[in-house]
């Protein structure tokens, strides 16, 4: 392998060095030095006896994996940039992951305490629902193929092998795709398998995290795949809370299992060190009509440093909370015996469930009407807006009555305002990008942004353009707004350790297309909480005020 670490593929990705063999491949870390960032290359090795049809197969497959995975937004989906032919074999490009895969979490510490599993089961279940509402189901969530980063995400790799709805299989090589011991026992008798199926899989994948071997324990593929077939699953003895749900998603008969949004609510309950809620057996195993996934609390064990602000003046929010144990369970626990490092695993910071009617939670569990029917027509926000153009000088002012100079751009595409003490700012959301190429895709990553604001107990920022230094603060969940845009919501930031004052309020709007989010902050005691949300909320309306008036001269 060394005499290709400086090879460079399509002219723009180098390998760098491998991240991790197998016998059927390897990842690379690369660099793409077109756009200049780390990524990571799947390798994916073909015998050199293959004969010219197989390999075309092998390279059809990997451009399907990739295609499949490229049309799946979701923050627990590995995202994949390109996918590459190179001396004929299939080079997949991906996002850069730090971290390691639950299965390698497992073996090479412990498993996971029963309120983290369920942490990374709600990132994962989230991603299955989004996967099924495109039509696609997975077939091989196994602990192998579920990522845990340094970041704070669980998120399912590998579609090399999913299935899209009404889609012809009969082309495809005949032998069985999978783990055995993560394969449901409708798809070991030959059946196609639905989302069902998948659920069952995550069933036993999250057995894995809790118990350290599988639902079926055997010694070789062949006795699993008879076990699966004729036996229950081996009662689960360390599962705590999560037992009961466990044995239910691993339930022999499909119509038999739980529906998705019941696991998804017994996941949250468990996560959040809450008694679970006993199911009634089947018959389930629904797709879900839309989420019921609320905010899950990032534990502090092994707190990682947050990043450091840009230069346009905002600290992403970090969030890490303590917990202080867990609520009593139905069932006895086994005893843990070191506490597994969060830094490597914390909670799943960004859950959304992408369904027909895109509905979400609000952060009192009450669930708004979704909008009327989006278009999937191009908006009319084509080209980035110029922040700084969307509030005039006198209205800011109103806000920053000290402010002397304009408004200055941000290197991530936003305007900043400030005063000593006192500062707004709007920018996209996401700090990646601020509009959809339609008001339906505006809106997925509205919904995204919204799933991505989590309840914390200890949040760091500072902002410098307002002599503002790293201070300590918590964070609210997604908060009610008055109207603003076509869609909006808010969440706040607090003092942490002396007087609990609100400092800063965010309010993220969608008008058509674009998606912005505005933040006003007050560090110097001058105004009280609600009158600084009246300011965020202000700014927010005058920032869709002017988006409505472009919007209305085309």
């Amino acid at each position: 392998m060394n005499g290709i670490d400086t090879r460079v593929l399509a002219g723009r990705y180098r390998l760098l060095n491998p991240l991790a063999e197998g016998g059927t491949g390897a990842v690379w870390l690369a660099a793409d030095e077109m756009l200049r960032r780390d990524v990571a290359v799947k390798e994916v090795r073909l015998p050199p006896d293959l004969d010219p049809v197989r390999r075309q197969e092998a390279c059809a497959s990997a451009l399907r994996e990739a295609n499949l995975a490229a049309r799946l937004k979701h923050p627990s989906i590995v995202t994949v940039h390109d996918v590459i032919i190179d001396q004929d074999r299939p080079w997949v490009v991906m996002e850069l992951l730090s971290g390691a895969s639950l299965e390698q979490t497992v073996r090479q510490r412990q498993p996971l305490p029963t309120h983290q599993a369920a942490r990374v089961g709600v990132g994962i279940l989230s991603a299955l629902v989004a996967a099924h509402a495109a039509g696609v189901i997975h077939r091989d969530v196994k602990p192998g193929n579920v990522f845990l980063t340094r970041t704070g995400r669980a998120v399912l790799t590998d579609f090399g092998v999913a299935v899209v709805e009404g889609e012809a299989t009969a082309g495809r090589t005949g032998h069985l795709i999978g783990s055995p011991n993560y394969i449901a026992p409708e798809r070991l008798r030959g059946e196609r398998g639905g989302p069902a199926s998948d659920l069952w899989s995550l069933g036993a994948t999250l057995y894995f995290a809790v118990e350290g071997l599988p639902p079926h324990p055997a010694e070789t593929p062949v006795a699993a795949i008879g076990r699966v077939l004729t036996d229950p699953a081996r009662p689960p003895e360390r599962a705590g809370a999560l037992g009961p749900l466990l044995t239910l998603m691993l339930a022999p008969r499909a119509e038999d299992r739980p529906s998705f949004d019941d696991v998804a609510r017994s996941l949250q309950e468990i996560a959040l060190g809450r008694p679970a809620t006993a199911l009634p057996p089947g018959p389930s195993g629904s797709v879900p009509s839309g989420p019921v996934l609320e905010r899950i609390p990032v534990p502090s064990e092994h707190e990682r440093p947050l990043p450091e602000e840009s230069t346009g003046g905002r600290r992403q929010a970090g969030a890490r909370e303590r917990s202080g144990g867990h609520a009593p369970v139905p069932v006895p626990r086994g005893r843990r015996t070191a506490v597994w490092a969060a830094a490597e695993v914390a909670a799943v910071v960004a859950v959304i469930a992408v369904t027909a009617g895109v509905a979400h939670l609000l952060s009192d569990g009450t669930a708004p009407a979704a909008p009327a029917r989006l278009s999937e027509k191009p908006g009319v926000f084509a080209v980035p807006v110029d922040p700084c153009k969307l509030i005039s000088a006198t209205e800011v002012r109103q806000l920053l009555p000290a402010l002397k100079a304009a408004g200055q751009p941000t290197n991530q595409g936003g305007c900043q305002w400030t005063t000593p003490g006192v500062g707004l700012q709007v920018y996209p959301a996401g700090l990646d990008k601020q509009w959809g190429k339609s008001p339906r895709q505006a809106h997925e990553l509205f919904v995204n942004q919204r799933h991505s604001v989590l309840p914390s107990g200890q949040t760091a920022w500072s902002w410098p353009g307002i002599k503002a230094g790293v201070r300590s603060a918590r964070s609210t969940g997604p908060l009610e707004v008055g109207p603003a845009g076509d869609e909006a919501f808010g969440y706040d930031l607090y003092e942490n350790r002396k007087t609990g004052r609100l400092e800063k309020s965010h309010v993220v709007l969608r008008v058509d297309n674009l998606v912005l989010e505005v933040a006003y902050t007050v560090v110097d005691g001058s105004k009280d909480g609600p009158k600084i949300q009246a300011g965020a909320h202000t700014a927010a309306t005058w920032v869709a005020q002017a988006l409505n008036k472009q919007k209305a001269s085309g």
